[in-house]
């Protein structure tokens, strides 16, 4: 009994750590989310919208282990995915939210087409999937949205390639 509290102590210690660590993450991505270059001047333009804990987005959110969460806008003001290998996607660390376009480079997705035999084109929802994972990747990576909120998928790794051979035909009727 007592080894089983003292690891539980020990589990929470870590948990509460690990928070204090997201907290001064946090202090830093508002600060840099502020355009404050720890001098107190702008050094950014920044077109980020800061969310309340009351805002429910009606989409389904993609959540990275370090904090951010992805969304796909398309999806709460119902309009159609995007179709053309370019996606605008809602990224927030928690407080602040901005639109990241992730575009997939137009050598890889004629690559794929020719490595699945035309089965998945620059119109498959595939891409969609594709672009948000390299996303989710990199925020989780470096902990911060990619530079002028723009991210070119420019090479398809293992996962991509698994994922193409896997992708079903029926997704494209």
């Amino acid at each position: 009994m007592r080894s089983r509290n003292e690891k539980e102590v020990a589990e929470l210690a870590q948990l509460v750590a690990e928070l204090t660590g997201r907290g001064d993450n946090l202090s830093r991505r508002a600060e840099l989310a502020e355009g404050l270059g720890g001098n107190g001047v702008c050094n950014q333009q920044s077109d980020a919208v800061v969310r309340d804990e009351d805002d429910s987005p009606e989409t389904i959110e993609f959540i990275t282990e370090n904090g951010f969460s992805i969304s796909r806008p398309w999806e709460s003001r119902q309009l159609p995915a995007p179709a053309n290998g370019t996606c605008r996607f809602g990224v927030s660390d928690g407080f602040i939210e901005q639109e990241v376009t992730v575009e997939i480079s137009p050598r890889v997705i004629a690559e794929i087409a020719l490595r699945t035999r035309g089965r998945i084109q620059r119109s498959s929802t595939f891409w969609i999937c594709c672009a948000e994972r390299h996303l989710a990747n990199y925020v989780s990576e470096h902990e911060e949205i990619p530079e002028r909120n723009e991210l070119m998928v420019a090479s398809l790794d293992r996962e991509d390639i698994l994922l193409a051979i896997r992708w079903n035909r029926s997704d494209e009727e």
